[in-house]
Protein backbone atom coordinates (compact mmCIF):
# COMPACT_ATOMS: atom_id res chain seq x y z
CA UNK A 1 0.00 0.00 0.00
CA UNK A 2 1.48 3.79 -0.84
CA UNK A 3 2.32 6.00 1.61
CA UNK A 4 2.86 9.93 2.42
CA UNK A 5 6.14 9.26 0.04
CA UNK A 6 4.45 7.63 -2.55
CA UNK A 7 1.64 10.22 -2.76
CA UNK A 8 4.86 12.82 -3.36
CA UNK A 9 5.80 10.69 -6.98
CA UNK A 10 2.20 10.29 -7.57
CA UNK A 11 0.76 13.57 -7.25
CA UNK A 12 4.29 15.56 -7.42
CA UNK A 13 3.68 16.88 -11.28
CA UNK A 14 0.43 18.54 -10.09
CA UNK A 15 0.30 22.01 -9.03
CA UNK A 16 -2.48 23.24 -6.34
CA UNK A 17 -3.68 25.61 -8.95
CA UNK A 18 -4.50 21.95 -10.96
CA UNK A 19 -5.89 20.14 -8.17
CA UNK A 20 -6.13 22.16 -4.61
CA UNK A 21 -5.22 20.97 -1.24
CA UNK A 22 -6.56 17.98 0.04
CA UNK A 23 -5.99 15.77 3.54
CA UNK A 24 -2.59 14.10 2.56
CA UNK A 25 -1.37 17.94 1.55
CA UNK A 26 -2.69 19.01 5.09
CA UNK A 27 -0.19 16.00 6.37
CA UNK A 28 2.61 17.38 4.36
CA UNK A 29 2.37 20.49 5.26
CA UNK A 30 1.85 19.50 8.54
CA UNK A 31 4.75 17.49 9.03
CA UNK A 32 7.44 20.08 7.61
CA UNK A 33 7.46 21.99 10.64
CA UNK A 34 9.29 19.37 12.46
CA UNK A 35 12.35 20.35 9.80
CA UNK A 36 14.58 23.24 12.09
CA UNK A 37 14.11 26.03 9.70
CA UNK A 38 16.45 28.82 11.73
CA UNK A 39 18.66 30.79 9.97
CA UNK A 40 16.88 29.64 6.85
CA UNK A 41 13.07 30.96 6.90
CA UNK A 42 12.59 34.58 7.85
CA UNK A 43 10.44 34.57 10.67
CA UNK A 44 8.43 37.72 9.53
CA UNK A 45 5.09 36.62 8.30
CA UNK A 46 4.15 37.14 4.70
CA UNK A 47 6.58 39.42 2.25
CA UNK A 48 9.11 37.41 0.04
CA UNK A 49 10.02 34.82 2.21
CA UNK A 50 11.58 31.50 0.81
CA UNK A 51 10.83 28.97 -1.91
CA UNK A 52 10.53 24.69 -0.37
CA UNK A 53 12.90 24.34 -3.09
CA UNK A 54 15.82 26.75 -1.88
CA UNK A 55 14.66 26.04 1.81
CA UNK A 56 15.67 22.69 1.33
CA UNK A 57 18.50 23.59 -0.76
CA UNK A 58 20.46 25.50 1.98
CA UNK A 59 18.84 22.68 5.07
CA UNK A 60 20.79 20.25 3.41
CA UNK A 61 24.18 22.17 3.08
CA UNK A 62 23.63 23.18 6.70
CA UNK A 63 23.09 20.17 7.89
CA UNK A 64 25.06 17.32 5.45
CA UNK A 65 23.50 14.07 5.80
CA UNK A 66 19.97 15.63 6.92
CA UNK A 67 20.37 14.78 10.50
CA UNK A 68 16.91 15.05 12.08
CA UNK A 69 17.22 17.24 15.26
CA UNK A 70 14.45 15.72 17.16
CA UNK A 71 14.16 11.82 18.02
CA UNK A 72 10.48 11.48 17.17
CA UNK A 73 9.63 8.71 15.72
CA UNK A 74 9.29 9.21 12.50
CA UNK A 75 12.01 12.34 12.71
CA UNK A 76 14.80 10.82 10.77
CA UNK A 77 12.96 10.48 7.54
CA UNK A 78 11.75 13.75 7.65
CA UNK A 79 14.85 15.66 5.81
CA UNK A 80 14.24 13.37 3.18
CA UNK A 81 10.75 14.29 2.79
CA UNK A 82 11.40 17.48 2.59
CA UNK A 83 14.21 16.51 0.05
CA UNK A 84 11.34 14.89 -1.93
CA UNK A 85 8.86 17.15 -1.59
CA UNK A 86 11.26 20.21 -2.56
CA UNK A 87 12.02 18.33 -6.11
CA UNK A 88 8.05 17.94 -7.17
CA UNK A 89 6.20 20.99 -9.21
CA UNK A 90 3.42 20.87 -6.22
CA UNK A 91 5.81 22.12 -3.73
CA UNK A 92 9.29 23.24 -4.99
CA UNK A 93 7.60 26.66 -5.10
CA UNK A 94 5.65 26.62 -1.62
CA UNK A 95 6.56 29.53 -0.20
CA UNK A 96 7.82 29.65 3.70
CA UNK A 97 7.57 31.97 6.00
CA UNK A 98 7.19 33.32 9.90
CA UNK A 99 8.98 30.69 11.19
CA UNK A 100 9.03 30.85 14.93
CA UNK A 101 10.82 28.46 17.34
CA UNK A 102 10.83 28.50 20.86
CA UNK A 103 11.31 26.28 24.23
CA UNK A 104 10.71 27.55 27.37
CA UNK A 105 11.84 25.88 30.55
CA UNK A 106 10.21 28.29 33.08
CA UNK A 107 6.67 28.20 31.37
CA UNK A 108 7.09 25.29 29.97
CA UNK A 109 6.70 25.88 26.93
CA UNK A 110 7.67 24.23 23.47
CA UNK A 111 6.13 25.59 20.42
CA UNK A 112 7.12 26.06 16.72
CA UNK A 113 5.31 26.95 13.39
CA UNK A 114 5.69 27.79 9.80
CA UNK A 115 4.03 29.15 6.78
CA UNK A 116 3.95 27.80 4.01
CA UNK A 117 2.08 29.67 1.01
CA UNK A 118 0.84 27.72 -1.49
CA UNK A 119 -0.66 30.40 -3.64
CA UNK A 120 -0.92 34.29 -3.28
CA UNK A 121 -4.43 33.99 -1.13
CA UNK A 122 -3.84 30.28 -0.07
CA UNK A 123 -1.54 29.89 3.21
CA UNK A 124 -1.52 27.09 5.17
CA UNK A 125 -0.09 27.52 9.57
CA UNK A 126 2.00 24.40 10.00
CA UNK A 127 2.35 23.67 13.86
CA UNK A 128 4.73 21.22 15.20
CA UNK A 129 4.04 18.56 17.33
CA UNK A 130 5.96 17.41 20.68
CA UNK A 131 9.81 17.21 19.64
CA UNK A 132 12.03 15.34 22.56
CA UNK A 133 12.37 18.20 24.96
CA UNK A 134 11.41 17.20 28.46
CA UNK A 135 9.63 20.42 28.51
CA UNK A 136 7.49 19.69 25.78
CA UNK A 137 6.36 16.46 27.16
CA UNK A 138 5.12 17.74 30.38
CA UNK A 139 3.22 20.37 28.42
CA UNK A 140 1.18 17.57 26.86
CA UNK A 141 0.44 16.05 30.36
CA UNK A 142 -0.24 19.33 31.58
CA UNK A 143 -3.23 19.66 28.32
CA UNK A 144 -5.15 17.05 30.87
CA UNK A 145 -5.93 19.92 33.17
CA UNK A 146 -5.17 23.16 32.14
CA UNK A 147 -4.53 25.16 28.62
CA UNK A 148 -1.05 25.54 28.25
CA UNK A 149 0.99 28.40 27.01
CA UNK A 150 2.03 27.24 23.47
CA UNK A 151 -1.96 27.03 22.93
CA UNK A 152 -2.27 30.69 23.73
CA UNK A 153 0.65 31.53 21.39
CA UNK A 154 -1.01 29.89 18.69
CA UNK A 155 -4.02 31.67 18.66
CA UNK A 156 -1.69 34.68 19.24
CA UNK A 157 0.62 33.73 15.81
CA UNK A 158 -2.77 33.08 14.39
CA UNK A 159 -4.03 36.41 14.74
CA UNK A 160 -1.22 38.12 13.73
CA UNK A 161 -1.17 35.98 10.48
CA UNK A 162 -4.35 36.76 10.07
CA UNK A 163 -3.48 40.97 9.79
CA UNK A 164 -0.88 40.28 7.85
CA UNK A 165 -2.17 37.87 4.76
CA UNK A 166 -5.04 38.08 2.41
CA UNK A 167 -7.15 35.29 2.00
CA UNK A 168 -7.97 31.56 3.03
CA UNK A 169 -5.49 30.67 5.97
CA UNK A 170 -5.55 26.84 6.86
CA UNK A 171 -4.15 25.45 10.11
CA UNK A 172 -3.07 21.59 10.48
CA UNK A 173 0.23 19.79 12.29
CA UNK A 174 0.80 16.04 13.70
CA UNK A 175 0.46 14.78 17.27
CA UNK A 176 0.70 18.10 19.65
CA UNK A 177 0.60 20.71 16.43
CA UNK A 178 -2.89 19.38 15.64
CA UNK A 179 -3.94 20.36 18.81
CA UNK A 180 -2.91 23.70 18.69
CA UNK A 181 -4.28 24.24 15.22
CA UNK A 182 -7.77 23.43 16.10
CA UNK A 183 -7.40 25.18 19.81
CA UNK A 184 -6.46 28.63 17.61
CA UNK A 185 -9.27 27.70 14.81
CA UNK A 186 -11.74 27.42 18.04
CA UNK A 187 -10.47 30.68 19.56
CA UNK A 188 -10.56 32.75 16.31
CA UNK A 189 -13.25 35.89 16.59
CA UNK A 190 -16.47 35.37 13.69
CA UNK A 191 -14.36 37.14 11.27
CA UNK A 192 -11.21 35.65 11.32
CA UNK A 193 -13.40 31.77 11.37
CA UNK A 194 -14.86 32.67 7.97
CA UNK A 195 -11.18 32.89 6.24
CA UNK A 196 -10.40 29.46 7.60
CA UNK A 197 -10.91 26.87 5.01
CA UNK A 198 -9.94 23.97 7.85
CA UNK A 199 -8.25 22.79 10.48
CA UNK A 200 -6.57 18.98 10.30
CA UNK A 201 -5.14 17.34 13.63
CA UNK A 202 -3.17 14.38 12.82
CA UNK A 203 -3.05 12.11 15.40
CA UNK A 204 -3.13 15.29 18.09
CA UNK A 205 -4.76 15.02 21.62
CA UNK A 206 -8.26 16.41 22.21
CA UNK A 207 -9.49 19.23 24.78
CA UNK A 208 -11.02 19.23 27.91
CA UNK A 209 -15.15 19.97 28.09
CA UNK A 210 -15.02 23.61 28.30
CA UNK A 211 -13.31 23.91 25.46
CA UNK A 212 -15.73 21.84 22.98
CA UNK A 213 -18.84 23.32 24.42
CA UNK A 214 -17.19 27.11 23.91
CA UNK A 215 -19.40 28.48 21.10
CA UNK A 216 -15.98 29.45 18.63
CA UNK A 217 -15.61 25.43 18.55
CA UNK A 218 -19.25 24.64 18.06
CA UNK A 219 -19.02 27.49 14.78
CA UNK A 220 -16.26 25.88 13.12
CA UNK A 221 -16.30 22.07 13.72
CA UNK A 222 -17.53 21.33 10.48
CA UNK A 223 -14.21 22.51 9.42
CA UNK A 224 -12.14 20.39 11.73
CA UNK A 225 -10.43 17.44 10.44
CA UNK A 226 -9.37 14.79 13.24
CA UNK A 227 -7.52 11.66 12.20
CA UNK A 228 -6.24 8.97 13.97
CA UNK A 229 -4.87 5.62 13.63
CA UNK A 230 -6.58 2.19 14.28
CA UNK A 231 -3.71 2.25 17.30
CA UNK A 232 -4.06 5.72 18.45
CA UNK A 233 -2.85 6.75 21.62
CA UNK A 234 -2.13 10.22 21.67
CA UNK A 235 -4.68 11.30 19.61
CA UNK A 236 -7.11 9.48 22.19
CA UNK A 237 -6.02 11.80 24.83
CA UNK A 238 -9.05 14.08 26.17
CA UNK A 239 -11.85 14.63 23.74
CA UNK A 240 -12.93 15.48 19.96
CA UNK A 241 -16.16 16.57 19.21
CA UNK A 242 -15.65 15.78 15.78
CA UNK A 243 -15.86 12.90 14.02
CA UNK A 244 -12.62 11.42 13.75
CA UNK A 245 -11.36 9.49 10.64
CA UNK A 246 -9.84 6.23 11.62
CA UNK A 247 -6.65 5.60 9.03
CA UNK A 248 -5.05 2.44 8.03
CA UNK A 249 -1.62 1.66 9.22
CA UNK A 250 1.12 -0.33 8.21
CA UNK A 251 2.67 -0.09 11.46
CA UNK A 252 1.21 -1.87 14.41
CA UNK A 253 0.72 -0.57 17.89
CA UNK A 254 2.07 2.68 19.19
CA UNK A 255 4.39 2.46 16.56
CA UNK A 256 0.94 3.80 13.91
CA UNK A 257 1.92 7.34 15.44
CA UNK A 258 4.55 7.33 12.32
CA UNK A 259 1.94 9.11 9.79
CA UNK A 260 4.28 8.08 6.89
CA UNK A 261 2.91 4.34 7.95
CA UNK A 262 -0.30 5.60 7.23
CA UNK A 263 -2.08 3.83 4.05
CA UNK A 264 -2.53 6.38 0.72
CA UNK A 265 -5.25 5.75 -1.91
CA UNK A 266 -4.99 8.26 -4.08
CA UNK A 267 -5.89 12.03 -2.05
CA UNK A 268 -7.40 10.16 0.56
CA UNK A 269 -6.13 8.16 3.40
CA UNK A 270 -7.12 4.36 3.68
CA UNK A 271 -9.90 4.08 6.11
CA UNK A 272 -9.77 1.46 8.45
CA UNK A 273 -12.91 -0.29 10.33
CA UNK A 274 -12.45 1.16 13.50
CA UNK A 275 -10.32 1.19 16.58
CA UNK A 276 -8.64 -2.00 17.85
CA UNK A 277 -9.16 -3.77 21.03
CA UNK A 278 -5.76 -1.84 22.83
CA UNK A 279 -7.06 1.67 21.72
CA UNK A 280 -10.75 1.08 22.82
CA UNK A 281 -9.31 0.13 26.17
CA UNK A 282 -7.04 2.99 26.56
CA UNK A 283 -9.27 4.94 25.44
CA UNK A 284 -11.83 3.84 28.11
CA UNK A 285 -9.13 3.58 31.02
CA UNK A 286 -7.72 6.96 30.18
CA UNK A 287 -11.88 8.99 30.00
CA UNK A 288 -12.03 6.94 33.51
CA UNK A 289 -8.87 8.27 35.34
CA UNK A 290 -9.43 12.23 33.87
CA UNK A 291 -13.26 11.90 34.52
CA UNK A 292 -12.14 10.66 38.35
CA UNK A 293 -9.37 13.44 39.52
CA UNK A 294 -9.35 16.90 40.06
CA UNK A 295 -7.44 19.25 38.20
CA UNK A 296 -5.42 19.41 41.33
CA UNK A 297 -5.00 15.92 41.52
CA UNK A 298 -4.00 15.89 37.38
CA UNK A 299 -1.46 18.77 38.40
CA UNK A 300 0.18 16.60 41.40
CA UNK A 301 0.65 13.75 39.45
CA UNK A 302 2.23 16.04 36.33
CA UNK A 303 4.08 17.95 38.95
CA UNK A 304 5.70 14.84 40.41
CA UNK A 305 6.47 13.19 37.54
CA UNK A 306 8.27 15.99 36.08
CA UNK A 307 10.02 17.19 38.85
CA UNK A 308 12.07 13.37 39.29
CA UNK A 309 12.28 13.07 35.65
CA UNK A 310 14.26 16.94 35.55
CA UNK A 311 16.35 16.34 38.45
CA UNK A 312 17.98 13.72 36.95
CA UNK A 313 19.42 16.60 34.74
CA UNK A 314 17.46 15.28 31.27
CA UNK A 315 16.37 17.90 29.10
CA UNK A 316 15.31 15.42 26.46
CA UNK A 317 13.94 12.12 25.87
CA UNK A 318 16.72 10.75 24.49
CA UNK A 319 18.41 11.66 28.09
CA UNK A 320 16.55 8.96 29.60
CA UNK A 321 18.80 6.12 28.80
CA UNK A 322 19.72 2.74 30.68
CA UNK A 323 21.51 4.95 33.50
CA UNK A 324 18.48 6.98 34.13
CA UNK A 325 15.83 4.01 34.26
CA UNK A 326 16.01 4.54 38.00
CA UNK A 327 14.84 8.07 37.51
CA UNK A 328 11.83 6.69 35.77
CA UNK A 329 11.09 4.23 38.27
CA UNK A 330 11.53 6.48 40.78
CA UNK A 331 8.50 8.80 39.32
CA UNK A 332 6.30 5.81 39.14
CA UNK A 333 7.00 4.97 42.49
CA UNK A 334 5.43 9.02 43.58
CA UNK A 335 2.08 7.81 42.49
CA UNK A 336 1.88 6.19 45.88
CA UNK A 337 1.67 9.60 47.30
CA UNK A 338 -1.61 10.63 45.14
CA UNK A 339 -4.82 9.28 46.86
CA UNK A 340 -6.08 6.29 46.29
CA UNK A 341 -8.24 7.22 43.27
CA UNK A 342 -5.39 8.38 41.56
CA UNK A 343 -3.22 5.73 42.02
CA UNK A 344 -5.62 3.04 40.65
CA UNK A 345 -5.94 5.03 37.29
CA UNK A 346 -2.79 5.98 36.85
CA UNK A 347 -1.15 2.56 37.43
CA UNK A 348 -3.18 0.70 34.93
CA UNK A 349 -3.07 3.64 32.22
CA UNK A 350 0.67 3.06 32.93
CA UNK A 351 0.56 -0.49 33.00
CA UNK A 352 -1.34 -0.18 29.67
CA UNK A 353 1.17 2.06 28.01
CA UNK A 354 4.18 -0.54 28.84
CA UNK A 355 2.68 -3.57 27.57
CA UNK A 356 1.49 -1.94 24.56
CA UNK A 357 4.92 -1.12 24.28
CA UNK A 358 6.45 -4.51 24.82
CA UNK A 359 4.77 -5.69 22.07
CA UNK A 360 5.64 -3.19 19.58
CA UNK A 361 9.07 -2.90 20.02
CA UNK A 362 10.52 -6.46 21.64
CA UNK A 363 12.31 -6.34 18.98
CA UNK A 364 14.98 -4.05 20.06
CA UNK A 365 14.49 -2.90 23.43
CA UNK A 366 12.07 -5.92 25.13
CA UNK A 367 14.42 -6.26 27.97
CA UNK A 368 14.73 -3.12 28.78
CA UNK A 369 10.71 -2.58 28.66
CA UNK A 370 10.07 -5.88 30.46
CA UNK A 371 11.90 -5.58 33.37
CA UNK A 372 9.78 -1.81 33.70
CA UNK A 373 7.04 -3.68 33.25
CA UNK A 374 7.60 -6.25 35.51
CA UNK A 375 8.24 -3.69 38.09
CA UNK A 376 5.36 -0.97 37.36
CA UNK A 377 3.14 -4.38 37.94
CA UNK A 378 5.02 -4.65 41.57
CA UNK A 379 4.19 -1.68 42.27
CA UNK A 380 0.27 -1.67 41.88
CA UNK A 381 -1.08 0.20 44.61
CA UNK A 382 -4.20 -2.37 44.47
Amino acid sequence: MANAFDYLAWRGDLSFAADGLNEIDALVLSVLSYIDFAEIVPGAIGGKGVSLAAAAEEYAQRRPGGRAETITAFARRVPEFLTQAAATVRYREVTLSGYVAQTDMEQTKQFAVVILSFGPDQHFLSFRGTDASIVGWKEDFQMSFMEVPAQHQAREYLLEAAARLDGTLWLGGHSKGGNLAIYAAAHAPDDLQDRIGGAYSNDGPGFQPDVIESRGYQRIKDRLHVLIPRSSVVGLLLEHDVTHSVVASREIGLLQHNPFAWDVLGTRFVRAKGLNRHSLNLQSTLHAWLNRLSAEQRAEFVDTLFDVVEATGARTIGDLNKEKLAAALAAIKAFRNMDATAQVHLARTTEILFVEGQRTLRDSISADIGSLVGRIKALRPF
